[in-house]
């Protein structure tokens, strides 16, 4: 139900239309989402203005006291209905759309002035320009980012942006996505008339251009009307369609995820191109849709949007200081791990944050990094000189770890030896004074229960993995792992401290690898196999065909496994090895107790570590070679010395010499990885498929336009073509036991179902059955 219009009239005849109050308190709207709701409370509150002969302007602002958001855009849940009809497709009921709305502004016979503060992006934006005029506070930050979602401004923005600031900018908006223009970028291109002054409210702004412009003759209030104006040439004396030509070359290949950036740049291009306003938005409306209905990159991106949405979005809220951003951190380990955790938490404004490490000169060099890295980024504008400072002055650093006895978290983050950290964690247990301390372990594979069990039991409702992502201050994942006494209490806080340093919390269950690494290690396995089996001699499979197959020329991945590999180290899949005990003993030259008779292995890996040294990048010599010379040394290179050790490990194999198609390769070595990924949601280690999506995409490089593992399988390649190629390689590997198909990947395609939907009916039934 459309709650009751009301607009403020003001005395001096301007009324104040507030986007807020179009919201129903039941309803929270805290970034003004321009909802159904919302749509018809602007359309009417205007139209009953247009006929109050009283009210000679209209001033649009986010809140009647013009702080907050000016509006964040669409209500982007509308659009995985039947209708995109929030933008642009009347819908049922006389709702009007957001070119309903934008048509009506840009008509109106009196002025309407549009009052930007905070967020002003996509259709809030595209409000903006039906607006005849626009004013802002120095808080505004505007943008078109439709192309993020896989979609493109659908309300005029693609149409009236280049009329009003010129096909260059509206370029650099739009195909970029950007959400950060500020007020001072406003004003320079032209989108913006006016900005408050210091002594002024931007309502206070407003109201004095609309006491102006109500005093206009009607010939300019059709002037300010962006749909009579033509594209205007380009200032530097670029022709038009050479710039959408040069944008286009910028854009990533339509296969690769740029069908939404080329669309954007199309319909620019038609501002100019065709001959009216109106033509010009049939373009617009018929790219947006075809984007809407029938692309699947634009699927997958909105995706991730709801997916990350949901996956930080805990269902209480902690009461937890440290969920305020309070809080003394300690960080054990001032290695690669510990100081991007600690910078984490700098820049979050927690502090005092203390770095320990038991080598003094380690310690050093961790605090020298961190130091610079935090100056760097006051340089390049990501942090103020005010926060700078202060996270300069929270920074302490101890090669004792009674340092930490009063802090409110620890993160340990040393390296991955399950003594040495139970070791830690039981000092920790009689050092740290607050009984609710958080006890936390960086650990990527080991057991948390393990770790959990040196506190004492009433410590242990406080313990879980709080896993990063290296470099922890860049990757924005964190895999929070849920032991069998962790509380939800702890949980809550530790989701809540992981959004207060800009990063992404999935809580995932307890078990070697959690969800990220325990789906990595079919997908390294199979991707060295698949090697060995077909490589060797001149014509054989090569370890640039796999990473070619798997990485950013075609399947997408930021890498491929082998250059992931040499670029974390190939030591750390070595230990992880020996420590599963599958290593043959150097020594004695014994198998590892754990690896079966039946297992499919290969000795390759192995080798290359033992008896040459190859661990990858840190040494020029991995998988491939590398010169510090060439591509400050980053660059891989064909390395005669490993096609010798793989035509050694090929000469028994049948197939070996053999190429295969990239779309083989993919499947043999992702398939295994998504098989994987469903017997983790069988387990209940996560629990949504999204959760899985995220974690690959923000974790491991997936590219974001196949939307995660568990979409891809869902949707691009389909569930019952997975179970079929699983069940073909598992009959040929039968000593591969990540190719025996998942049970609940049999029951999906037995049910018709994919894994998504499968979960949300699953969801659905076990709330009906509460009820």
């Amino acid at each position: 139900k459309i709650q009751t219009i009301t607009t403020m009239s003001i005395p001096s005849g301007v009324a104040v239309i507030a986007i807020s109050n179009g919201s129903p308190p039941s309803i929270p709207n805290p970034v003004n989402a321009l909802s159904a709701h919302v749509r018809q409370y602007l359309q009417t509150a205007i139209v009953n203005a247009l006929k109050d002969p009283s009210i000679l302007a209209i001033v649009l602002v986010g809140r009647p006291d013009g702080k907050g958001v000016f509006s964040a855009g669409a209500d982007i849940k509308e659009f995985s209905g039947n209708s995109g009809g929030s933008v642009t497709t009347s819908e049922p009921g006389g709702i009007p759309t957001l070119n309903d709305l934008a048509h009506l502004m840009e008509g109106s016979s009196k002025p309407i002035i549009a009052a930007l503060t905070g967020a002003c992006l996509g259709g809030g934006m595209e409000l903006a320009l039906a607006a005849q005029y626009r004013v802002a506070d120095k808080s505004l930050k505007y943008g078109l980012p439709e192309v993020k979602i896989g979609l493109i401004p659908g309300a005029g923005g693609t149409q009236r942006l280049p009329r009003l600031c010129g096909v260059r900018y509206a370029l650099d908006v739009i195909v970029r996505g950007r959400i950060n223009c500020s007020s001072a970028e406003g004003m320079k291109c032209g989108f913006l008339d006016g900005v408050a002054k210091n002594d002024e409210t931007v309502v206070d702004c407003a109201m004095r251009w609309a006491s102006w412009a109500a005093k206009l003759p009607p010939i300019t209030l059709e002037s300010r009307r962006l749909c009579n104006r033509s594209v205007p040439n380009d200032a530097e004396g670029m022709q038009n369609e050479d710039m959408c030509d040069f944008a286009l070359q910028s854009c990533p290949p339509k296969r690769a995820g740029g069908e939404s950036a080329r669309a954007t740049v199309e319909a620019i291009r038609a501002s100019f191109e065709v001959p009216s306003f109106t033509e010009g938005m049939e373009v617009e409306k018929n790219v947006f849709n075809d984007l809407l209905y029938h692309s699947l990159q634009g699927r997958a991106y909105r995706h991730i949007f709801f997916a990350e949405r949901s996956s930080s979005s805990g269902k209480r809220k902690s009461t937890n200081p440290l969920a305020k951003g309070k809080g003394t951190i300690g960080v054990i380990g001032a290695g690669t791990m510990g100081r991007g955790i600690a910078i984490s938490f700098l820049k979050a404004g927690y502090g005092p944050v203390i770095l320990l490490d038991v080598n003094a000169k380690g310690l050093e060099a961790g605090v020298k990094y961190i130091q610079q890295t935090l100056q760097i980024d006051a340089k390049k504008g990501r942090l103020s000189p005010s926060k700078l400072k202060a996270a300069l002055a929270c920074l302490q650093s101890s090669t004792a770890l009674s340092a930490l006895a009063n802090c409110d978290l620890v993160v340990e983050a040393v390296f991955e030896n399950l003594g040495v950290k139970r070791d830690i964690f039981s000092k920790l247990d009689s050092i740290v004074k607050k009984e609710d301390a958080l006890l936390l372990s960086n650990t990527s594979t080991l057991d948390v229960d393990a770790i959990s069990s040196s506190l004492s039991p009433q410590r242990r409702q406080f313990c879980a993995g709080m896993h990063f992502f290296s470099p922890a201050h860049i990757m924005k994942l964190v895999e929070v792992v849920r032991g069998k006494d962790t509380s939800a209490d702890t949980l809550e806080t530790i989701r809540a401290v992981t959004k207060l340093i800009r990063k992404i919390p999935i809580v995932v269950g307890n078990c070697d690898g959690f969800v990220g690494n325990r789906m990595m290690h079919p997908y390294t396995t199979e991707s060295t196999l698949t090697l060995v089996g077909h490589g060797g001699g001149e014509a054989g499979l090569t370890i640039s065909d796999v990473d070619s197959a798997i990485g950013p020329k075609y399947f997408g991945m930021a890498l491929g496994p082998f250059q992931v590999s040499d670029v974390a180290g190939n030591d750390i899949g070595y230990n992880i090895r020996r420590e599963k005990g599958i290593l043959r003993d150097p020594k004695t030259g014994q198998v590892g107790k754990n690896r079966s008779p039946g297992m499919r292995y290969t000795e390759i890996a192995d080798e290359m570590v033992e008896k040459m040294g190859r661990l990858g990048q840190k040494v020029q010599k991995g998988w491939y070679n590398y010169d510090p010379k060439i591509g400050k040394g980053r660059k891989p290179l064909p390395s005669t010395e490993m096609q010798q050790l793989l035509d050694k490990y090929s000469k028994d194999s049948p197939s070996r010499g053999t190429k295969l198609e990239k779309d083989e390769i993919v499947q043999r070595v992702l398939f295994p990885l998504v098989n994987e990924g469903f017997k983790i949601l069988e387990e209940g280690i996560a629990s949504d498929p999204s959760d899985i999506d995220i974690i690959y995409l923000y974790g491991y490089g997936w590219p974001a336009y196949r939307g995660g593992p568990m979409f891809w399988a869902d949707n691009e390649v389909g569930l019952p073509s997975v179970l079929n190629k699983l069940e073909e390689l598992h009959t040929m590997h039968p000593g591969s036991e990540y190719f025996r198909p998942s049970e609940l990947l049999r029951d999906c395609v037995k049910k018709g179902l994919g894994v998504q939907e499968y979960f949300r009916q699953s969801k659905t039934d076990a709330t009906k059955s509460r009820l």
